[in-house]
């Protein structure tokens, strides 16, 4: 999807996202958060952040940074009920407005498989994180079993067009982290690559820990 499309879907969508998300995508997010084994001090970059789901995770004493280009679904980020310091900011994941290695770790959840180039995605991501830092991925992806994938190529025009449910989320149904993590040449070392298949091909994802691997 184009930058333009990606807003204004995700604006319609925000107040109902929660909701949605809880319905048909739920998954806790603490063991996300916990994964990236944050120290008080450290400064964190949530990337998209959306309507916060994974804010109420983030430990006291940690900064986080919450970026993304929809308005409205900062807007509903902010009522969120979150222990940690939090700043939000207007900004395209894959044209990070922060210097190189500005975040001790970061976080993203359902977010590379709505982005239009999610290896640029990636490679700012690992930018302004610094060597060492922990990346904890939370998204939908391609299945592994190619019974579930050919539903997956069925569904992908509707999911990424029409979107389900319609006009309110859109993603890349064929969101394919194989290619993107292991043939990329991604600077990253991949710690928990833990794949959530299913025969519904609206639930196949992926829990990803990964460190920034660059000298």
């Amino acid at each position: 999807m184009q930058i333009n499309q990606v807003i204004e879907t995700y604006d319609r969508g925000a107040v109902d996202y929660d909701a949605i998300m809880k319905r048909y995508w739920h998954i806790e997010r603490e063991p996300l958060i916990a994964s990236l084994q944050l120290q008080p001090g450290q400064t964190v970059l949530d990337a998209a952040v959306g309507t916060g789901l994974n804010l109420p995770a983030y430990p006291q004493g940690v900064h986080v940074v919450g970026i993304d280009l929809s308005h409205k679904m900062l807007d509903e980020a902010r009522k969120k009920q979150i222990s940690a310091d939090i700043t939000f900011k207007i900004s395209d994941i894959c044209n990070l407005d922060f210097p190189d290695n500005s975040f001790d770790a970061a976080a993203s959840g359902f977010t590379l498989c709505v982005v239009d180039d999610p290896v640029r995605a990636m490679e700012e991501i690992l930018r302004v994180t610094k060597p060492g830092a922990l990346i904890a991925i939370l998204d939908y992806c391609k299945s592994r079993d190619p019974e579930v994938e050919k539903w997956q190529e069925l569904i992908s025009d509707g999911a990424s067009q029409l979107g389900f449910p319609t006009d309110k989320i859109k993603w890349n149904a064929l969101m394919d982290y194989d290619e993107l993590i292991y043939n990329s040449k991604l600077t990253v070392e991949v710690l928990v690559d833990n794949r959530i298949e299913s025969p519904n091909p609206f639930s196949c994802g992926c829990q990803l820990l990964l460190k920034n691997s660059k000298v």
